[in-house]
């Protein structure tokens, strides 16, 4: 789901796995961006902290992935009977370093006693077991699509992220506006991957247009 979601809202990786419930407002249709999740690797822990620029902004998303989203809410809740006691809660708990505060993450099957100081989390991005859904895994994911699927050698994550910006601005709306929707400090980066995303396009034409005449 986190790639659906990405593709129809343009998040970061981190801020996508990031999003909790509590971000989604499925009846007006939009969702708040207040965090991303990292992985640390001097702890060995994924934290969740501020976003790339620090900033709350908000994004609203189409029906398609409102049925999405409404979707996954259901099949989360069946999963806690399916699995029982075996189901995860993620939780975060407060870490204070060197003058900076943030929240590492963790996952307890239901069955496992919870420190005092876990407070629970409900993350939107799951396995069917319950456990949140790392950056990591994801692009283990799109890593796996790039060597199986024919045509998508050159995808990553980040290329959801351009794909938006691209639709957004071929369809009609103003570069200000996208760049506030991407959580941009400067509308030249917004315009550079929008122009990269058109380079990348007419690149896969041409590609396609090599195979096609190599068969005729």
């Amino acid at each position: 789901m986190a790639v659906q979601i990405a593709y129809y809202t343009g998040l970061r990786i981190g801020e996508v796995c990031g999003l909790t419930w509590q971000d989604i407002n499925l009846k007006e249709q939009y969702l708040t961006v207040r965090r991303s999740m990292r992985y640390n690797g001097t702890r060995h822990k994924y934290k969740v902290g501020p976003t790339k620029r620090s900033k709350i902004r908000t994004v609203d998303f189409c029906d398609t992935l409102a049925a999405i989203l409404k979707t996954a809410k259901t099949e989360q809740h069946k999963n806690r009977f399916k699995y029982g006691t075996l189901y995860y809660l993620n939780y975060y708990k407060t870490v204070q370093e060197k003058g900076r505060t943030y929240y590492e993450v963790y996952k307890l099957q239901r069955s496992e006693e919870v420190p005092e100081d876990y407070k629970e989390s409900s993350f939107v991005c799951l396995r069917p077991d319950g456990a949140f859904v790392s950056s990591s895994s994801v692009e283990q994911v799109c890593c796996k699509a790039k060597k199986t699927i024919e045509g998508m050698e050159d995808f990553h994550f980040h290329t959801l992220r351009h794909t938006y910006t691209s639709n957004l601005i071929n369809g009609g709306a103003r570069p200000k506006d996208v760049q506030e929707l991407l959580g941009h400090s400067d509308i030249s980066t917004t315009m550079s991957i929008y122009a990269h995303s058109t380079r990348e396009a007419k690149h896969t034409s041409a590609r396609l247009l090599d195979k096609v005449v190599g068969q005729t």
